[in-house]
Formats: C-alpha cells, sequence, structure tokens
C-alpha cells in the first residue's frame, strides 16, 4: 500500500511543533519536518503566503503614504530570501555540511512562515483588544505592547535559526557564528543594491 502524503496542514501543525521543539532546543524536531523534495517545496508555499499577507496589510496605507507598494515589498522580501540563502550555499560547502543545505532552508522556511503569521495575528489582536480595552487614547501604550511582541519573535527567530543550525546542520558554535555573519554580510550587500534601485 502505497504510504500517505500528508497535507500542507498536517505539515504546518508538525512544523508548528518542530519550532518549539527548536526554541527548547531539542533534537527531536527534526522529526517534525519534511526534509525531502517535495518537503523543501511545500515549505515555500507558507512562506510566501505569509509575506503576501503581510505586504497586503502593510500595502493598505501604502497608497495613502506614497511608500514603497506591496509588489515592490515583496520583491525586496524574495531577494533578501535569495541573499540569505544564496550566502548559505557557499559557507556550508567549507564546512563539510553542503548536505544540510536543504533541511536548513525546510526548517527556515517554515519558521519564518509561522513568525510572519504570528506577527501578523498577534498585531491585529493586540490593536483590536488594546483599543477595546483600553480606548482608542492609548494608542502609544498599544504601539509599545506590539513592538515588545515584535521584539520577541525576532529574539525567538533567531533562537530557532541558531538551533537549527546547530540541530539541523550539526555546526559547532564558531561555524554557526560563521554562517550567521554571512548571512548578515549578504542582507547587508542585498539591501545595499536594493537601495539603489528605482523602487516603486
Amino acid at each position: 500500500m502505497a504510504e500517505r502524503r500528508s497535507t500542507l496542514f498536517e505539515e504546518a501543525g508538525r512544523a508548528v511543533g518542530g519550532m518549539w521543539r527548536l526554541l527548547l532546543g531539542r533534537r527531536d524536531a527534526l522529526s517534525r519536518f519534511d526534509f525531502s523534495q517535495r518537503g523543501l517545496a511545500g515549505s515555500f508555499i507558507p512562506l510566501v503566503v505569509a509575506f503576501v499577507v503581510f505586504t497586503a496589510i502593510t500595502g493598505m496605507g501604502a497608497a495613502a503614504q506614497r511608500t514603497l507598494s506591496p509588489t515592490g515589498q515583496l520583491f525586496i522580501f524574495g531577494a533578501l530570501i535569495t541573499a540569505r540563502f544564496g550566502a548559505l550555499r557557499i559557507v556550508l560547502p567549507r564546512l563539510d555540511s553542503l548536505h544540510a543545505f536543504r533541511p536548513v532552508m525546510v526548517a527556515s522556511n517554515w519558521i519564518n512562515a509561522i513568525a510572519v503569521g504570528g506577527l501578523v495575528v498577534t498585531t491585529f489582536c493586540v490593536a483590536f483588544l488594546g483599543a477595546l480595552v483600553l480606548g482608542p487614547a492609548a494608542g502609544e501604550t498599544i504601539v509599545g505592547i506590539i513592538l515588545t511582541l515584535w521584539a520577541a519573535i525576532a529574539i525567538a527567530m533567531l533562537i530557532a535559526e541558531i538551533n537549527i543550525l546547530r540541530l539541523v546542520a550539526a555546526l559547532k558554535g564558531g561555524e554557526v557564528v560563521m554562517v550567521l555573519a554571512a548571512q548578515v554580510f549578504a542582507l547587508i550587500l542585498a539591501v545595499f543594491i536594493l537601495a539603489q534601485l528605482p523602487l516603486r
């Protein structure tokens, strides 16, 4: 009998569990992700959906403020993700860990998709409940709470990414720092290049 393929929703549920285990530094987090070629393709779907929803929401005020359009934001997100994984593809072979490239991409895609989704949901919940409980005059307090939650999500993402490199790619402390530094450099370079483009 052929093995039943899991649905994207089932994979998402397992990925949430995997992210929690990664935050705790547990090795059994690896069993929660599908590291196959199909799993890699599937991991990009929630990532794209999360960024599309995020840019659609932030784009509501873009037209009025004449800031970057949602299409421009998506282009930037795509360029930054490409730069980050490009750096990973260059550095991992030098650490004899090229075999971990796809698993790291899969886990990282799910972590980023969950984080962006969580960011959108918590922002709306805090803004709605804050306005309901504290009243519309408490705008600064609500913004402060939202920024604190964003910082917490960013810290959680960093911890998860470090544990992905440590557990999935089996890198040691210095190697993890080297990979993260290469990705930061690639992101800075990408931002510099993007800043020269006439994006709208």
